[in-house]
């Protein structure tokens, strides 16, 4: 087989200074090399500083670094998306708002460890919270007893301290001897880990298979279960939002739906010229 692309992702969360949070989002692919920051407020999710770098692009006028001060005291959380759109407005045609949506993405998984700045007297407290207000961004809280400490018994006893969560994610695409298409997609972070294997004929998916090998329960592997709908679909037409639907919107897991759309993308990257290939992340 012949390699035409790869891209990853690897963004970490860590505590700093004692009182704020650093997390980066890298993302290295073949035409691409690109860095989203963001400081926020260990107890408030606060945003302190916003700041972005590319190093490497099709087009060298994008090359370059700057700060988002508009994003000073937005709060890294579930609604920060549409301020995010807003202070990024195209940059890099789209490639900073994917890094710093990382970022937060990853702020909200390491809040795991930090549930007494965050204001929750107990643990306990701190996973009745996520069942109650944001049980539908995540097909394990909507699906798990609602009246048990799941997730801590998964976490375990060890607490992480200075280096609160790390994720990577991969994307190949390859060409086979007989003309079609594989591409895979790996997802590794400090709680999930999985994979996807997507066959294409042409730009029409012929098979979409996935596995688990890390996850917090048996409803997060039985959303592999749904992915029969992607056969026959041309990947030109799957964005995120249909994607999640395939999967099962809200009784779907989020970081499945993440990996095979990250996947999807670079197999359309794969075939496009190099002033398209701006579009990947996000």
């Amino acid at each position: 087989m012949e390699v035409l692309y790869q891209g990853s992702y690897f963004y970490s969360v860590k505590k700093v200074k004692d009182s704020e949070l650093l997390a980066e989002t890298v993302f290295l692919s073949t035409e691409l090399e690109a860095v989203g920051t963001l400081l926020v407020d260990l107890k408030s999710f606060c945003i302190k500083e916003a700041g972005w770098e590319i190093h490497r692009a099709p087009d060298p006028e994008l090359q370059g670094r700057g700060v988002l001060p508009e994003l000073k005291g937005v709060e890294a959380y579930f609604n920060a998306g549409r301020f995010l759109s807003r202070a990024t407005d195209r940059i890099g045609g789209g490639l900073v708002k994917g890094l710093l949506t990382e970022c937060v993405r990853g702020i909200i998984q390491a809040e795991t460890y930090i549930t007494k700045y965050r204001g929750f007297p107990t643990e306990d407290e701190y996973e009745r919270c996520w069942k109650q207000e944001h049980v539908d961004s995540c097909r394990y809280y909507k699906r798990e007893n609602m009246g048990e400490n799941h997730w801590f018994a998964y976490v375990g006893e060890h607490r992480r301290e200075i280096n609160l969560f790390n994720r990577y994610k991969s994307m190949t695409v390859y060409r086979r001897t007989d003309g079609s298409f594989l591409a895979t997609g790996s997802f590794s972070d400090s709680f999930h880990e999985l994979n996807v294997q997507l066959s294409f004929d042409g730009d029409r998916i012929t098979s979409c298979k996935a596995a688990f090998l890390r996850a917090p329960g048996p409803v997060c592997i039985e959303s592999s279960e749904f992915l029969g709908p992607f056969t026959g679909r041309s990947i030109a037409e799957l964005n995120k939002k249909e994607v999640a639907k395939i999967i099962g919107g809200p009784d779907g897991c989020i970081h499945l739906v993440d990996i095979i759309h990250d996947t999807l993308t670079a197999a359309r990257v794969s075939s496009l010229d190099a002033g398209q290939l701006l579009q990947l992340p996000g």
